[in-house]
């Protein structure tokens, strides 16, 4: 099998190359057709360099495939994790709203974690349940929650959440999240961008829902291929495609 080669180019080549591949499906209303699709499931490097989807990926048996997850057959990628937690994997019509392009594209955090890091640790038992309990500005919040954000090693990395989310201004902080308080976590992230834009800031806690809160998916869910580096493109222009395709029905003819 060829593998599609993995770019040495900077950032400004990679958005050349993802705009690229956009404009020229708009301009000419290109259909994108499921056996496109399959070749990049079994294409090593297609979303990133990493391994091809369905050598993990290739069985609705949990015992076989991480979650039951079938990327080997279109049905099998619709259909998504066999396991009871997730929904939506291919929203058809919808590839933002799907969760395939979460799991592509959104780093785990603290960045550069280790794919193998538990997620269960204590930290993030914590702050599941903390969440799960309502999200309150508490004792467990002050006394534990907080602190944990300013530890290098609560979640598994070797950085403290602080020392990139420090701050509700880009620069300094990343996606303008502030992990210093309650008030700049329930204020969520990207306020000023989203502000200018006439929306609300994206909101990275639920209260009372923690698996749709983005800052316990974050602690949670490796993105894929396994074991990416977190400095690979996140908008690669085969997912632009893959996207796309969900984008016209996610059809299977």
């Amino acid at each position: 099998m060829v593998s599609a080669p993995v770019a040495a180019a900077g950032d400004d080549d990679e958005e050349h190359h993802e705009r690229a591949v956009h404009e020229i499906i708009e301009k000419y209303n290109i259909e994108i057709k499921y056996d496109y699709i399959a070749m990049l499931m079994r294409l090593p490097n297609a979303y990133g360099e990493g391994a091809a989807c369905v050598l993990c990926h290739n069985s609705t048996d949990p015992k076989r495939s991480p979650r039951g997850l079938d990327l080997s057959t279109c049905q099998g990628i619709k259909n998504g994790p066999t396991d009871e937690h997730t929904k939506d994997f291919i929203k058809p019509g919808n590839g933002k709203g799907s969760l395939i392009r979460r799991y592509l594209r959104n780093n785990r955090m603290p960045l550069g974690v280790r794919f193998d890091t538990p997620t269960d640790l204590p930290a993030i038992k914590l702050v599941k349940k903390w969440i799960d309990d309502g999200a309150k500005n508490d004792e467990v919040f002050r006394d534990k929650i907080l602190p944990s954000f300013r530890s290098p090693t609560a979640y598994g990395g070797e950085q403290s959440c602080i020392e990139c989310h420090m701050s509700n201004q880009e620069p300094p902080s990343f996606h303008e999240l502030d992990l210093t308080s309650y008030t700049g976590l329930m204020l969520g992230a990207d306020a000023i961008a989203k502000a200018k834009e006439g929306k609300p800031p994206v909101k990275v806690v639920i209260p009372g829902d923690s698996s749709a809160s983005k800052i316990y998916q974050r602690l949670v869910e490796n993105r894929m291929p396994a074991g990416i580096s977190p400095s690979e493109n996140r908008d690669h222009p085969n997912l632009t495609v893959l996207l796309r395709w969900v984008d016209q029905g996610a059809k299977c003819d």
